[in-house]
């Protein structure tokens, strides 16, 4: 009998359930140490849980505040033997070492809440949708991929800190080893979620020539830092507005962090347009999508560009517990004929962030 993908994730425990009774029943004194995205993410869960946040600590960010708390640096922070320092952020390994060289490890308590859906993140979740993750796993191109596949959905399940370390990577969105080398596709790189321009700085030292560089940033701050950044290269187009299936508006979130996320309860109106209006008709060969959960319905409007061009692609796969199966389960629909296209998946942190998922032309 053939084994199911499903089979060794029946009596997994969620390791963030666990955590948050453990911070309530103690009455824990709750330090996020980190206050980018994950840490907005991980104080709102805690909120919910009527768990307060006695500080919050990041040392790039003193003196600003996050949610009406007021951030301190590691150095300035005082705890006791009741407080629990949660590490809010992907950079783990050196929060945790600075954390040692504080001398405050005894108060540390691994967790992850980033990208966290509870009501997702559970074995009865995944097996309504055994059929779709068993045809993704099906279409992964190396043994690497689909263990990386397998780790991802215990991850997802039990949230167990320390699962995902194994599988940090380099070179993201840009690898070099073997079939994945996609500095052939170098003609015309489509930015979505361009930044401050850090990864079409990080495409042409990959590709080293290009013919056209389009960048895409929602947040109009960001964009006029790609702007200033990307002044003086040849051959760059940049657009402030937001990716989508179509051209419209939707409401935003825009956090403290440096993330932009499409949201019914945000307060932000944005311009947004699909892939296929903003290269009507052009040519593209490499597209790089980081676009903080909106990378469905991106390829959703990206239909006519795929199919024309069959480019490679890095898509980012962890802002949805769903986007672990469906992303490439859309693109084998839209690229017009099955089997053009082999499937990759590298990750890149020791939490749940930062699974890209690399699509690459047959």
């Amino acid at each position: 009998m053939k084994k199911r993908l499903l089979d060794a994730f029946k009596d997994v425990e969620n390791h963030n359930e666990q955590l948050l009774i453990q911070l309530k029943e103690q009455h824990r004194k709750v330090v996020l140490y980190g206050a980018g995205y994950c840490g907005q993410e991980t104080e709102k869960i805690l909120r919910a849980h009527d768990i307060p946040v006695a500080a919050v600590c990041d040392d790039l960010r003193n003196g600003e505040t996050m949610n009406g708390h007021k951030i301190c640096t590691l150095s300035d922070l005082t705890v006791d033997e009741d407080s629990a320092i949660l590490v809010t952020s992907g950079y783990q390994a050196k929060m945790k070492q600075n954390l040692a060289d504080h001398g405050l490890m005894d108060v540390y308590f691994p967790s992850d809440f980033g990208r966290y859906e509870p009501e997702k993140e559970n074995f009865s979740y995944f097996q309504q949708h055994e059929r779709e993750l068993e045809e993704a796993y099906g279409l992964l191109s190396d043994d690497l991929s689909r263990k990386i596949f397998r780790q991802l959905i215990a991850y997802r399940i039990s949230r167990e800190p320390g699962l995902m370390e194994p599988f940090e990577e380099c070179h993201q969105y840009f690898p070099t080893e073997g079939e994945l080398d996609l500095r052939k596709y170098n003609d015309c790189f489509l930015d979505l979620g361009a930044y401050d321009g850090d990864s079409i700085r990080g495409f042409i030292a990959y590709a080293g020539t290009y013919r056209k560089i389009i960048a895409v940033e929602a947040s109009e701050k960001n964009y006029q830092m790609l702007l200033e950044k990307t002044k003086g290269l040849a051959g760059v187009e940049c657009h402030c507005v937001g990716i989508w299936r179509e051209r419209g508006q939707l409401h935003f979130t825009v956090s403290e962090a440096k993330n932009s996320f499409a949201s019914e309860e945000g307060s932000t109106v944005l311009d947004v347009d699909s892939v296929d209006d903003i290269m009507n008709g052009r040519p593209v060969s490499f597209i790089k999508m980081d676009i903080e959960g909106a990378e469905y319905d991106a390829l959703l409007g990206a239909k006519e560009t795929i199919a024309r061009n069959r480019p490679a692609m890095a898509i980012s796969v962890y802002h949805t517990v769903d986007d672990l199966y469906r992303l490439q389960l859309k693109i084998e629909q839209l690229s017009s004929r099955g089997g053009q296209y082999r499937y990759y998946l590298r990750h890149y942190s020791p939490t749940i962030i930062e699974t890209v998922l690399y699509v690459v032309p047959v």
